[in-house]
C-alpha cells in the first residue's frame, strides 16, 4: 500500500512540473470517434485506444487491478463514459484523467 500511496504522489506531484503530451479533450476526441460506425480519423482513433491501454497497463497491479478476464474494449469504455459524464474536467491531462476513471472501478484492494 505505501508503494501505491507513494506513486500515485508521485504521479500527481511529477504533473504539476511538466506539460502533458494529451488531455482529455483530445482522449476524448478520439474515443468518440473510435466508437463511430465509421470512423473519421483512424489514427487519431487508434491512438487515443492505444494511450488508454498504454496508461492501464503502467499502473495495473500497482494503483489498480483489473481483473484478468476484463477486455480493452472495457477498459476503454469506462474511460470513454468518464469523460462524457464529467466535461467540466477533460482539459486536465489524460493520464490523470484515465487513472481517475479506471481506480473508480479496479481499486487494488488493502492487504
Amino acid at each position: 500500500m505505501k508503494k501505491a500511496t507513494l506513486f500515485i504522489f508521485l504521479l500527481f506531484s511529477y504533473k504539476v512540473c511538466t506539460a502533458s503530451f494529451e488531455t482529455g479533450n483530445t482522449i476524448y476526441a478520439g474515443l468518440e470517434d473510435w466508437k463511430r460506425d465509421s470512423t473519421t480519423s483512424p489514427i487519431k482513433a487508434g491512438q487515443s485506444f492505444g494511450y488508454v491501454i498504454g496508461v492501464h497497463d503502467a499502473l495495473d497491479g500497482s494503483v489498480i487491478c483489473t481483473p484478468s478476464n476484463a477486455s480493452k474494449g472495457q477498459l476503454v469504455d469506462i474511460v470513454f463514459n468518464y469523460l462524457r459524464d464529467n466535461p467540466q474536467i477533460r482539459h486536465k491531462s489524460a493520464d490523470e484523467l484515465i487513472t481517475q476513471a479506471l481506480i473508480k472501478f479496479y481499486p487494488c484492494k488493502r492487504k
